[in-house]
């Protein structure tokens, strides 16, 4: 009976508390959280010339990303694959790719008339979300994006053609149940949640082709070897007087 008395006794008590404290929202446990998806950025070019039919070769260096984040890495590395893809396919001769300028030997500087290197810049839109006063953030978030593409001469690394290929932005839900500290960032929630990173890679990925297409367009061999041979004599001024 005394044990009886005792374990109600305890029931109660922790009813008693139970009603006292307030809800506190708290992160999905890690084996709850829904799986992120993989993207898988790819691109096929709409037709193939002749190999080597530009009579152009380029020597091809990896995207450059400024955010470090596993979607956006897929999303630069991949397009390096596409870049190299694009360029055989409009005949151009190709080395590489690189990792950065500084990989390329001389001999491969030399034997390239220009280097194509892109910088992918992703910047994002935060009016839309709010944070609650467990700062737990909610809302949407715009993303924005460019693509810079920048053709130089070989040896002297010198600048003879750009074009910026903008990626219309793009608005995701954010519904977060992760209490956070200091400024959330893109790369913040990208890295912790699951869903966001998900919406995000849809989007972006949605657009691919259509900035691939644009590429593939402005890669045009009749414009490219103006270029070149404007590397060309740039070459034989600054190298070989």
């Amino acid at each position: 009976m005394r044990y009886s008395t005792l374990f109600f006794g305890i029931i109660a008590v922790f009813m008693i508390i139970s009603g006292c404290v307030l809800p506190f929202p708290k992160s999905l446990p890690k084996s709850s959280k829904p799986p992120r998806v993989h993207i898988n950025f790819d691109y096929t070019p709409p037709s193939k010339a002749p190999p080597g039919s530009a009579n152009v070769t380029f020597a091809l260096v990896s995207t450059w990303i400024e955010t470090p984040v596993p979607l956006f890495r897929t999303f630069a590395s991949n397009m390096t694959k596409d870049f190299e893809e694009i360029l055989t396919a409009r005949g151009f001769g190709v080395r590489g790719p690189f990792t950065t300028f500084d990989d390329m030997t001389y001999t491969d500087k030399e034997g390239s008339d220009l280097t194509l290197t892109a910088n992918v810049e992703f910047s994002t839109d935060t009016s839309q979300m709010i944070l609650s006063v467990m700062n737990i953030p909610s809302g949407a978030v715009t993303v924005k994006c460019h693509v810079n593409l920048i053709a130089s001469e070989s040896i002297t690394k010198e600048k003879l053609w750009t074009k910026s290929v903008a990626i219309k932005p793009f608005t995701v839900n954010l519904q977060s149940r992760t209490a956070y500290t200091g400024r959330v960032h893109l790369a913040t929630l990208l890295k912790h949640e699951n869903i966001f990173y998900s919406d995000v890679g849809h989007a972006l990925n949605a657009q691919y082709t259509e900035i691939m297409n644009k590429i593939y367009g402005y890669l045009d061999p009749k414009e490219m070897a103006v270029v070149a041979q404007s590397a060309r004599d740039l070459r034989k001024k600054k190298v070989f007087r």
